[in-house]
């Protein structure tokens, strides 16, 4: 733990209270540990979450030790200063609200009088990049192949693990799944009878996603007979050759072998699948709330970014309803002057207001 060299590192007053401190100072270890087991615990937040929330209050305890600086403001908006020339603006903003959210923490357990972060600015411009998707042809070509593997597989093992390969792009591109989720899938969370998955996602949050598909229901039936006769009594739904969970770099392997055997170039990812699935989904169904609660997110700005994302949509609307298609204008030819008349919009009989 690389904590411990920084227990030794306490003061007995903190520069950002007038509190004196039980444990000494409030980046210790004490405090920090503390503040862990209640994220785990009260906040049932995710193995990956809280290595990222150590990784980040383990690299401000490290400067704050090797600057021989206290833990206020002043400290604090220096250290965001040297974050800001060395990393991304994404990364800095992750990292300034792992602190934010540790100084609320003490607050709310009256271990601080204040937190020293309530002032600081942060002011980031941070570039909008859209998500990176499969155009809808490689997704075919990615799926044709992994069919393709399935039908020209030689013996009952090859036949199984090609099955299963199907099997994990049919249900990543139909639930439009996180890679973690799709591998933390237990056998008892799909219901082929139902047409019917539960996905626990971020935060614990839990999530029911219709399979509305034949071809995916049949692939993943079939899949599964397969694998309760291999592997009796297997928890996890997606195995890998040893009846454990497979794993998310097997999943990156599976798409990189099956877009490599289709002839596709590129570099395709399981989140892209995510994206691709959120986006072609808003194309057709236009409810914006729909896909969000479909892809578990806590947040509707979340979201909001493959409504930016979608071309095909953005194409329809300005098609169909820019102003412009409704003016009556006399353009000029290569064959002389003509007059340019589309239809007019419709005409809505609203009444005055009377107040």
């Amino acid at each position: 733990n690389t904590l411990r060299p920084l227990a030794a590192f306490y003061m007995r007053y903190d520069g950002s209270t007038n509190k004196v401190l039980k444990g000494g100072s409030i980046m210790s270890m004490e405090y920090l540990e503390q503040y862990f087991r209640y994220c785990a615990l009260q906040k049932k937040l995710d193995a990956k979450t809280l290595k990222a929330y150590r990784i980040d209050l383990e690299q401000l305890a490290a400067y704050l030790q090797a600057n021989g600086l206290s833990t206020n403001r002043a400290a604090l908006e220096q250290y965001v200063e040297q974050l800001s020339a060395r990393c991304k603006p994404a990364t800095v903003k992750r990292k300034y609200a792992s602190i934010r959210a540790y100084f609320h923490y003490l607050v709310y357990e009256e271990l601080l009088d204040r937190s020293p972060v309530e002032k600081v600015r942060l002011q980031l411009r941070q570039e909008v990049v859209l998500p990176r998707l499969i155009e809808k042809d490689a997704l075919t070509g990615i799926l044709d192949a992994a069919y393709e593997a399935l039908e020209a597989s030689a013996g009952e093992h090859q036949r199984f693990f090609c099955l299963r390969d199907a099997a994990v792009l049919e249900l990543l591109f139909a639930c439009g799944a996180r890679v973690s989720e799709l591998c933390h899938l237990r056998a008892s969370t799909l219901d082929l009878e139902r047409q019917v998955v539960r996905i626990m996602g971020k935060g614990g949050r839990e999530r029911w996603v219709y399979l509305c598909s034949p071809q995916v229901l049949d692939v993943l039936g079939r899949y599964r007979s397969a694998c309760q006769a291999r592997y009796p009594g297997a928890v996890w739904f997606f195995v890998n050759r040893d009846g454990k969970r497979l794993s998310e770099q097997s999943v990156r392997r599976i798409i990189a072998r099956c877009a490599s055997a289709a002839q596709i170039g590129g570099r395709y990812t399981p989140h892209m699948f995510r994206h691709s699935f959120a986006t072609y989904l808003w194309d057709n169904c236009g409810d914006i709330y729909e896909v969000k609660n479909i892809l578990g997110h806590s947040s509707i700005k979340t979201t909001e970014r493959y409504v930016h994302a979608s071309l095909q949509r953005q194409k329809m609307v300005l098609t169909t309803a820019h102003p412009r298609q409704y003016l009556t204008v006399h353009t000029v030819s290569s064959s002389g002057p003509t007059l340019a008349a589309l239809p007019k919009p419709p005409v809505f009989d609203i009444a005055p207001n009377k107040e």
